[in-house]
């Protein structure tokens, strides 16, 4: 299986889960991004781009809810048992993601919708940030 697809196969899998039951659909904003493999990028990662399938390591599905919450699901393929530091580029990090033995991990986490514009980008790195397993968000732009 292509890697790129596991990403997209894992929130298949995750089904009626990326549904945000707390919110209804007529009170969310929804977008989608990927996570590209970079080392750097500026502050709105305008230089990254999903136009390589292959260059894909992990979908992100932002929601911004009417209660002034954004909501973040993380679903990627990266290197094997490794924690990676996920952040709302810079402004903070928003917590870990441990990948499993296959490389595979889904994550969520949620910021104030007020602290950042409408068009920002996320990075992840693991500790120590080693060249090669750096990762940028395609910008995300409400």
């Amino acid at each position: 299986m292509h890697q790129f697809l596991r990403p997209a196969l894992l929130f298949a899998a995750l089904g009626a889960a990326l549904v945000l039951p707390d919110i209804a659909p007529a009170q969310t904003t929804a977008r989608q991004s990927y996570l590209m493999r970079q080392d750097f990028s500026d502050c709105g990662n305008a230089d990254i781009a999903a136009s390589d399938p292959t260059g894909i390591h992990g979908s992100i599905l932002v929601s911004r809810g009417a209660d002034g919450i954004t909501r973040v699901k993380v679903a990627m393929t990266a290197k094997p048992n490794t924690t990676y530091h996920f952040f709302l580029k810079c402004v903070r990090i928003l917590g870990d993601i441990t990948t499993q033995e296959e490389g595979e991990a889904i994550a969520e986490f949620e910021f104030p919708t007020n602290s950042v514009g409408d068009s920002y980008a996320f990075d992840m790195y693991p500790e120590g940030a080693p060249v090669g397993e750096k990762f940028q968000s395609v910008t995300i732009k409400f």
